[in-house]
């Protein structure tokens, strides 16, 4: 059922993110596609040690995917960007952090408020090779002696297919 502007029944929107499970793609297990590559199982990761959980600040973060066309050939940007209070994310300024991205690159479980969750930076034709790179991290301290202060993580990733959806284990 779609939100018809002349129904008084509103669904309430559910856009957002509620949480991120960030992982380097050299830790993710075996992964199973079906649907054509639309959804998938993640089997196992192989040191749950080495996943990072992040906490969004609510009403601040999200998960875009665009799709354009060049001559008959499609391309999905997946653009994540987590913001986090500065506590919960100083793992991402360390340069091991940076490293991982460097020469590795990152998968993440992505949860949205709306229930699903997403595999993105590892899909069914590319496997880990087109992994979420780091586009940049901001820290600010806020501008008023209330604020929180905040990490911004932006991380993308290029493929031809949207996100898969994750089933539930």
């Amino acid at each position: 059922m779609k939100n018809d502007p002349q129904s008084p029944v509103r669904r309430k929107p559910a856009g957002g993110v509620r949480s991120v499970r960030l992982t380097a793609v050299s830790n993710l297990g075996t992964v199973t596609f079906i649907a054509n590559g639309a959804v998938c199982s993640l089997c196992e990761i192989a040191d749950e040690g080495q996943v990072m959980e992040c906490r969004p600040i609510e009403d601040e973060s999200e998960f875009v995917e665009k799709l354009t066309a060049d001559d008959g050939s499609f391309a999905v940007r997946h653009t994540l960007r987590v913001v986090s209070d500065r506590n919960g994310a100083e793992a991402w300024l360390e340069p091991e952090f940076l490293e991982e991205s460097r020469c590795g690159g990152f998968v993440a479980v992505v949860e949205l408020n709306d229930g699903r969750r997403l595999l993105a930076g590892y899909s069914s034709l590319f496997a880990g090779e087109q992994p979420l790179r780091i586009t940049g991290i901001e820290v600010s301290s806020g501008r008023r002696p209330a604020d929180v202060p905040t990490v911004t993580l932006g991380l993308e990733s290029l493929d031809t297919a949207f996100a898969a959806r994750l089933e539930t284990e």
